[in-house]
């Protein structure tokens, strides 16, 4: 009933309020970007490729609070509007409406009530999607103009691209990778926070997220294992380590450094996300959870070595070629101490590439 009901509510709305928005005079593009780090990060591929498409098109982003970080400094990004909540969102479409876009473009996942509605109310002609995975009173799918499917087993980011073709553009993605923009400010304010935590510069690297979203513990390595394994590279191999993550993950950063016989540096709580992803750079591989920083470390072209469970890496694993999934079943304690330390020595990118990156 309340699906039925919303659904006149918004008919008489388009009929009454959408009539002078039928002739497009320009290009002007809103994407939809949603709340996770990882989201965001899988999102500038698309962001890149339609940029390429439409060079001098106006590309603002509708975004929160948590990536619009990562978004900033973006060449390709003239405005960034973050979705706002409550009465706040009722200012937000206005000043959307404003802006007279020529499509939306909801980048997965763009399934929430408000991510649905503030774009439809701010009157834009064309609104473009990916086929929502809820059902009943949950699917506004109806709302979209075009909708597009995502196929079992195809990377997110390559989803994304796939909108492109209701834009009538065709791409491959074959050049297109996470990455992010970095200021000098963001690296100078990295190497300070280094230094303060006994930093070695002239030593080989090797970085450790052991964190998650704190709602999907289901994906953590156990940190007993993390800290074996920065022993074993610390004292066997010759590396040191660094550990950097957010502040709602210190509680394992504490249990793996109590854990351990030697010292690693640690920077996690102490970072922002582009001094985390500064910090990273300085790394010769990466090892972590499936996180978001995962995706930061890809983004900074780090070879990455992702220790997943039951999510599915195909959709949302590291995106490149120069990185590796780590899995043992759906369950990622299954995933053993000297699975993930052969994996390391017979990788090119892991501890094979420590010389050539010392050189």
């Amino acid at each position: 009933m309340f699906k039925l009901l919303l659904y006149f509510v918004i008919k008489l709305y388009h009929i009454f309020s959408r009539k002078h928005l039928l002739v497009i005079t320009k290009r002007t593009f809103l994407i939809q970007v949603s709340s996770g780090i990882g989201d965001a990060l899988m999102a500038i591929p698309f962001l890149r490729a339609l940029n390429e498409a439409f060079p001098n098109a106006m590309i603002d982003v509708l975004c929160s609070g948590p990536t619009a970080e990562i978004l900033e400094s973006h060449p390709g990004i003239r405005k960034i509007f973050l979705l706002e909540r409550g009465w706040q969102s009722i200012k937000l479409i206005r000043q959307l409406r404003y802006e007279r876009y020529d499509a939306y473009i909801g980048l997965i996942p763009s399934n929430t009530i408000l991510q649905i509605l503030v774009p439809y109310f701010a009157n834009i002609p064309l609104l473009i999607k990916h086929r929502s995975p809820h059902h009943g009173f949950r699917n506004y799918d109806f709302l979209f103009h075009q909708i597009a499917d995502i196929p079992e087993g195809r990377h997110r980011i390559k989803c994304n691209g796939d909108l492109l073709s209701r834009l009538n553009v065709s791409t491959k993605f074959g050049n297109h990778f996470p990455e992010i923009y970095l200021q000098e400010q963001n690296t100078v304010s990295a190497e300070k926070k280094l230094s303060e935590s006994n930093f070695n510069k002239s030593k080989a690297t090797v970085g450790f997220h052991p964190g998650c979203n704190p709602s999907a513990s289901f994906k953590r390595w156990p940190t007993e294992r993390y800290a074996q394994l920065a022993d074993w590279l610390q004292k066997e191999i010759g590396v040191q380590v660094i550990i950097v993550g957010g502040k709602d993950e210190m509680s394992d950063v504490q249990k793996i450094k109590s854990q351990m016989v030697s010292i690693p540096v640690v920077v996690a709580g102490k970072c922002t996300l582009k001094e985390t992803a500064a910090v990273i750079k300085k790394c010769s591989f990466f090892v972590t959870n499936d996180s978001g920083i995962m995706h930061l470390a890809t983004a900074v072209k780090v070879p990455t070595f992702a220790i997943f469970g039951p999510k599915d890496d195909r959709h949302i694993g590291p995106y490149g070629n120069n990185h590796t999934v780590i899995r043992n079943g759906n369950d990622v304690k299954n995933v053993t101490l000297e699975q993930v330390k052969q994996i390391l020595l017979d990788s090119p990118y892991g501890i094979k590439g420590l010389t050539n990156s010392a050189n």
